[in-house]
């Protein structure tokens, strides 16, 4: 992979630290390519490494201006940058990247940032729900158009689970129904709701799905093909893929101060919920350098997707990543 030796990973860092205490020598703004990239869930530190990068002028030094937008989820973003119409390039997940492309969508994966899934299925500590079979008889809230229900499937194959005996509701994605005691149990990446409880004091238990089987790539940078196939995008999208490394260097490297920062942003997020997230979005980025995707890694996603019976078609790893 390019950008991936540990004195490129240094010099990187030692950018974003000078880029955070100094203003940016940045082109002027009227010369900055502005580029819509698509992130698929709220403005939260699992994204920090993209927010980051655009505060610490990561985008602009490279002669970018980089305009974020939301959409509910990494389905839903790897259809939308499949469609390629508003947005070709933008966050997803490594499971909803490899379930788009069997179902045809022309989306591959430039980098990945978490090696694994963060996705827990968490509950009130009293409950004592330790276990996926602890979940018979208990009722689950699941969010609509969640890449989250796709492995809550994965979990049910991998242990052998009767899904008839667990209690399924919709719900919207935060904690309410929890909290009030409507639900058992709800399913959501551990830095987000999960961490938001733990920050308010409250006491509850966690089953990490990457436990239990459901071992496969998660948050990543996708790019359509058909933009991946215009120089002039491609060199966008190779500009992007490094900034963001930037980005997620100083999560990985220094949590407390990717918080501070990202509070300076995002002053409506609770400090202490902002400070518990990053310190796991760190830990998540521990391991590999930063955005390394390996063939290894993605036949090892594939094989528990195909395992699971999730993947409509057959697929390699060169029909979902761009590996260098």
């Amino acid at each position: 992979m390019s950008i991936r030796s540990l004195p490129r990973r240094l010099l990187l860092l030692a950018a974003a630290t000078a880029a955070l205490t100094a203003p940016a020598a940045a082109q002027p703004v009227e010369t900055l390519q502005q580029v819509k990239l698509l992130l698929d869930w709220k403005a939260l530190p699992t994204f920090a490494g993209f927010f980051l990068a655009r505060e610490m002028g990561a985008f602009e030094r490279r002669g970018l201006d980089v305009r974020f937008s939301e959409t509910q989820g990494a389905v839903s973003s790897a259809k939308m940058i499949g469609e390629g119409k508003e947005f070709w390039i933008g966050s997803s997940s490594g499971i909803a990247t490899a379930i788009g492309r069997s179902k045809g969508l022309p989306i591959r994966s430039l980098a990945v940032y978490y090696q694994k899934s963060p996705t827990v299925i968490y509950t009130r500590t009293e409950d004592r729900i330790a276990h996926p079979r602890d979940l018979y008889g208990k009722t689950l809230g699941l969010v609509p158009g969640s890449i989250t229900n796709e492995e809550f499937r994965a979990l049910l194959a991998a242990n052998k689970l009767d899904r008839s005996k667990i209690k399924e509701t919709t719900v919207d994605w935060n904690a309410y129904d929890l909290v009030e005691k409507k639900v058992d149990a709800l399913i959501d990446y551990d830095e987000m709701a999960p961490a938001e409880l733990i920050a308010e004091g409250r006491r509850i238990m966690m089953i990490r799905l990457s436990d239990f089987g459901v071992r496969a790539y998660s948050l990543n940078l996708i790019v359509n093909d058909a933009a991946w196939a215009d120089p002039e995008k491609r060199e966008i999208a190779q500009k992007i893929e490094e900034a963001v490394q930037e980005g997620y260097n100083m999560v990985r490297e220094r949590p407390a101060d990717a918080a501070m920062h990202f509070s300076r942003i995002f002053p409506r997020l609770a400090p202490r919920y902002i400070d518990r997230s990053m310190a796991t979005v760190s830990q998540q980025l521990s391991g590999p350098p930063t955005g390394q995707q390996t063939r290894a890694g993605w036949e090892a996603t594939i094989k528990t997707l195909d395992q699971l019976g999730l993947l409509d078609k057959p697929i390699t790893p060169d029909d979902v990543a761009i590996l260098n």
